[in-house]
């Protein structure tokens, strides 16, 4: 049975200066008319008229829209110069299951021509979001537009929440919303602040909730609302809407659009106030809260965060689980970048620029730059670079010393001011390279991974979690047991399900790809509810020196962990309390997840004493303060 195509609305909107948009506006209505009359599935359209001004502009033109079918024209009391607000003015006249939007400027065409594939995928997929490539109106106009992409910038056309948080990627006038869902997430944003990010603002909060299904349809051309001939112009600078919209969005769980009073620059609150409204803070230390206070005692701290577009979960494990936490306590903003496209205009009022990863030349210039401005800057790292070429063949052409990746990643490290990292084996690496390095436990937000522990015990989930390893023991010893058990069933969440597992039954191998956004991974896995997943790891420096972010994952979710018996395992799970390990034969690993499959009530307790080791040591607020110490001494310059 063909799944039914939902039908949808168009809202057009007539906003901005009359006299500068008058003949493209002309042209819109024509072009609506036209598409209109010729194809009786192109579904209604809502006209919404700003103001007395363009409403005048309406009754002069000779191709009035009054007479085009199915057509229904709104015009707001007052210009309001906001298309957030006209769109949520006109969802109340929405009947459809689907919203398209366009606006003066869209080439109408175009958007039709793509109005049946965009439908067609949203019913198949079941998608609450789809959209297609960007237009030529939506790329960069300047270095300055650093956190713009278009699609000849050979940048992908996923949509992702992780890579949302950094570029303002999805297509107004090429996306279909469902309309339930824009209800559900209370419309669109109305704070005059967010004039032009108000599409920005719903996308980020939309692929938060749901994934946005990208197609490969031709880009629709459009006015960018960043250079939108408004009549009248509300917003601030991007960059410090883009602090603001990072800090509001860093609520956990929040589905509502950004009110006006939220975007009001404010000072730093009193530590009385913060004590107020904040368990975390008044756990702080007297010494710790007045450092902090120190360092930024009149203004909320700017950070920006750069990095790639494949470090968007390690910036949430090291800083954005911290600065969820911290968000009311304002003292900090903060902003993500793609350090591809990254200039130092983003950064130039920044107090701390913090490195992910980074191993690009337009990073060593950055950091340059920030030296030559006294800017502070912190690198982090978390795998051990200096033995990954060495180490593992794949990359020894491509990550070695005299290769461009690894020297521009050794001179990022000898011109930052702090060097973070979380295993001793890679801060030894670090120090005769780096003027200080801080070596921090690493960190699980639990409130991300909300475990139920009264789980069925008839069917055992078994399974792995992660990118794939080079020990193939762990997958084998799954294999072997799913294959001689009918109790049990696999789950695996990678890149690409291992060749190990292509025999198995269709119904008994759950597979989930990679997320790019580390919240709907945290959902993914909880929902799947594993009871046993296994992390292998191998006998190299490079693997010993990974972060144990297994052993806290696997915890966190309320499952039991069968572990390799080395680094960085070793010195975090306690064998038969927080997990069990594995030696390195296939024997070992079957023998350590039957004897789990075998005993629920062994299997829970263990689970449970994980969970309360994670929680007391390794949570996001056990981590805090020694985060906050780190932070404090790297804006301050304490080398």
């Amino acid at each position: 049975m063909t799944a039914q195509r939902p039908g949808v609305s168009t809202i057009a909107l007539l906003v901005g200066d009359v006299a500068t948009l008058a003949k493209p506006a002309a042209d819109m209505i024509k072009a609506l008319r036209y598409f209109a009359e010729r194809d009786a599935a192109a579904g209604n359209i809502i006209i919404v008229v700003d103001g007395p001004e363009w409403q005048e502009w309406l009754n002069h033109l000779s191709d009035t829209p009054a007479t085009i079918s199915r057509t229904t024209i709104l015009t707001l009391p007052n210009a309001t110069h906001l298309p957030g607000l006209m769109v949520n003015r006109a969802l109340a006249l929405v009947a459809t299951d689907a919203v398209g939007l366009v606006a003066i400027g869209t080439e109408i065409s175009t958007w039709y021509a793509n109005q049946h594939d965009l439908s067609n995928a949203m019913a198949i997929n079941s998608a609450r979001m789809v959209a297609g490539y960007r237009g030529s109106g939506e790329a960069r106009m300047s270095p300055q537009e650093s956190w713009r992409v278009h699609q000849d910038d050979q940048f992908s056309s996923d949509y992702p929440h992780a890579w949302l948080q950094m570029l303002d990627l999805v297509p107004m006038a090429n996306a279909l919303i469902d309309t339930t869902f824009i209800r559900q997430l209370g419309g669109f944003t109305e704070a005059p602040a967010m004039q032009q990010m108000w599409w920005w603002e719903f996308t980020l909060r939309a692929s938060r909730m749901e994934t946005i299904i990208s197609l490969p349809l031709q880009p629709v051309p459009i006015i960018s609302w960043y250079r939108y001939p408004f009549a009248r112009t509300l917003a601030g600078t991007v960059g410090g809407n883009l602090r603001a919209m990072m800090r509001i969005g860093g609520e956990r769980g929040r589905m509502l659009p950004i009110r006006q009073d939220e975007m009001m620059a404010q000072p730093a609150l009193s530590d009385v106030a913060i004590a107020a409204q904040s368990a975390h803070w008044r756990a702080l230390s007297e010494p710790l809260r007045h450092a902090l206070r120190q360092i930024s005692p009149d203004r909320p701290l700017k950070i920006a965060v750069l990095g790639g577009v494949n470090e968007p979960a390690h910036n949430q494990l090291c800083f954005f689980n911290y600065f969820a936490l911290m968000r009311q306590w304002n003292v900090l903003t903060w902003q993500s970048l793609l350090i591809e496209r990254a200039t130092m205009a983003d950064i130039a009022d920044c107090d701390l620029v913090i490195f992910s990863r980074v191993r690009s030349a337009n990073g060593v210039a950055l950091m340059q730059a920030c030296a030559a401005q006294k800017i502070r800057t912190l690198y982090m790292l978390d795998d051990n670079w200096f033995w990954l070429g060495r180490e593992w063949h794949d990359y020894a052409e491509i990550f070695a010393p005299g290769k461009p990746d690894y020297e521009n990643f050794l001179e990022c490290v000898r011109l930052a001011d702090t060097t973070l990292t979380y295993s001793a084996p890679l801060a030894e690496d670090l120090k005769p390279h780096a003027r200080r390095v801080v070596t921090l436990p690493t960190n699980v937000d639990l409130q991300m991974f909300a475990a139920d522990n009264n789980r069925p015990q008839k069917v055992a989930t078994i399974g792995y979690v992660g990118s794939l390893r080079k020990n193939m023991l762990a997958f084998d010893a799954l294999v072997s047991i799913a294959t001689r058990r009918k109790d049990v069933r696999i789950f695996v969440m990678s890149n690409a399900l291992p060749p190990e597992f292509a025999a198995l039954p269709a119904d008994q191998i759950h597979f989930a790809p990679y997320q790019f956004n580390y919240e709907a991974y945290a959902t993914v896995v909880t929902n799947v509810a594993p009871d046993i997943l296994v992390a292998p790891v191998g006998r190299t420096r490079f693997e010993a020196s990974k972060c144990p972010n297994k052993f806290l994952e696997i915890s966190a979710c309320g499952a039991v962990g069968v572990y390799s018996r080395a680094e960085p395992y070793l010195s975090h799970v306690i064998d038969g309390q927080s997990g069990l390990f594995a030696d390195d034969t296939l024997e070992s690993w079957v023998a350590a997840i039957e004897q789990l499959i075998d005993a629920p009530e062994a299997r829970r307790q263990i689970a449970a004493r994980a969970r309360e080791q994670v929680a007391g040591h390794y949570s996001t607020v056990a981590v805090l303060p020694q985060f906050l110490a780190m932070l404090a001494e790297a804006v301050a310059g304490q080398n």
